[in-house]
């Protein structure tokens, strides 16, 4: 199955990774890939540690550098490096990754909003998550913030997360443990 986490609301990343936590207990191999993140956030370093703990059932891919893309220049050399990281390796690394590890959930984490922005082509992206929608064995979740409609109408389960209050709104950023 093909769910997709979008919408300008605070939690799809960690939907997403609730729902790998409760495969993962379920005996699944999960591969996580995350595009435009970096490798400083909280969840990155505890999913590092999981995949030490759970060899061969839980592997991490992170497709970006530890600056802000600037959806507005994608020239730029973050935009750049994780555009080339991604198509890298959407076309190559990653129908191997699926040959070799075969894990029965993946995560695409900033998928949406990566082809939202043009760091990853439309027509890439619906290639991959057609092996998954209406699949039983296999299963995706793709989030992001302005996920397009045909990434959308493509799924078997669409959640949409809207804002209704944030601390955000308030001056607090990027809470550690909360947000990072």
């Amino acid at each position: 199955m093909l769910l997709v986490y979008y919408g300008k609301g605070k939690g799809k990343t960690t939907a997403a990774l609730g729902t790998a936590l409760r495969a993962l207990g379920r005996g699944w191999r999960i591969l996580i890939v995350r595009f435009m993140k970096g490798n400083t956030s909280g969840e990155f370093v505890f999913i590092s540690e999981l995949s030490r703990l759970f060899k061969n059932r839980i592997s991490l891919v992170s497709l970006g550098g530890e600056a802000f893309v600037n959806p507005d220049d994608l020239g730029d050399y973050n935009a750049s490096l994780s555009m080339a990281l991604s198509y890298g390796f959407l076309t190559h690394v990653y129908p191997l990754m699926m040959r070799e590890l075969r894990p029965k959930l993946v995560i695409l984490d900033e998928l949406g909003l990566a082809v939202h922005i043009g760091l990853v082509d439309e027509g890439l992206a619906l290639k991959i998550l057609r092996g998954f929608a209406g699949n039983q064995e296999r299963h995706a979740i793709l989030t992001g913030r302005y996920t397009p409609k045909s990434l959308r109408e493509l799924a078997d389960l669409v959640t949409e997360f809207r804002e209704v209050k944030h601390y955000f709104r308030k001056g607090c950023v990027n809470v550690e443990g909360l947000d990072v």
